[in-house]
């Protein structure tokens, strides 16, 4: 009889327990994850694992320019690895191809390090373009390997594709 009451008392407890919590706060909504959708270089964002890091990912498309840059979780600061290039794999043809991306130390990278990486590449740019390429960037940041598919949505005709931002390559 007594466990009977017991458990009883709980129930009631833990439902009266939500419906109080539930009247705190009434036609409120949990906050929302906000997703910045371009980076600190006016570039698209693609998330690198779970949201650990960032890739900014600019396009120069008169130049056939692809500038890739490491960014925190947040997508704000910079994340320098040390690297000889990033690389990205696509399809090309119908059969594998691989491009290098090359070090671009921008400012505040420690030596041997960078955060930007680079390649003028009229193939990559053709990928970037073609869903059928399935372009996909590897890397390894703090000895863990990664790997981003590599997305350029956009509209052509409303904007350039020039990085502006504190030490990107087009500014050099």
């Amino acid at each position: 009889m007594i466990r009977r009451y017991l458990f009883l008392s709980m129930v009631a407890t833990f439902f009266a327990c939500g419906l109080v919590q539930a009247q705190a706060k009434p036609g409120s909504t949990p906050p929302k994850h906000v997703h910045p959708t371009k980076g600190p270089h006016q570039g698209e964002l693609l998330e690198v694992g779970k949201e650990e890091y960032h890739v900014e990912l600019v396009v120069v498309e008169k130049k056939s320019q692809v500038t890739v840059y490491l960014l925190d979780k947040e997508a704000k600061g910079a994340v320098s690895i040390e690297s000889p290039h990033l690389l990205i794999n696509f399809v090309q043809g119908g059969k594998p191809t691989q491009v290098k991306l090359t070090p671009q130390p921008i400012e505040g990278d420690q030596p041997g390090f960078s955060s930007c990486f680079t390649v003028s590449s009229p193939e990559l740019l053709d990928a970037l373009h073609s869903a059928k390429s399935d372009p996909r960037l590897a890397l390894r940041i703090k000895s863990k390997a990664y790997t981003v598919k590599m997305v350029h949505r956009h509209d052509h005709a409303n904007h350039e594709h020039e990085a502006k931002g504190k030490g990107s390559p087009s500014q050099r």
